[in-house]
C-alpha cells in the first residue's frame, strides 16, 4: 500500500471516530500523531484541523492563475 493511501485511510478512520457520539480520545489522538496532525482535545479544534489536512490529501494542488489587468 501506498504512502498516500495509508494516509488517506487514517483520515478517514479518524473522521469516522471523531463524529461519534463519544470517540475514542486515545485512538484520535493516536491517529493524529500517526499522521501528524495537531491534537486538541477540543473536538472541533480537531475536526477542522483533519478537514484541513484532509484538503491537502484529496484536492490537487491549484495553480495560482493571474488577474488580467
Amino acid at each position: 500500500m501506498t504512502p498516500s493511501k495509508q494516509k488517506q485511510m487514517n483520515l478517514e478512520k479518524l473522521v469516522d471516530e471523531l463524529i461519534k457520539d463519544e470517540p475514542n480520545h486515545q485512538m484520535v489522538k493516536q491517529l493524529s500523531k500517526e499522521l501528524g496532525i495537531t491534537y486538541s482535545v477540543d473536538p472541533l479544534t480537531q475536526m477542522n484541523t483533519v478537514l484541513m489536512s484532509m484538503n491537502s490529501v484529496y484536492l490537487p494542488p491549484q495553480k495560482k492563475v493571474e488577474l488580467e489587468s
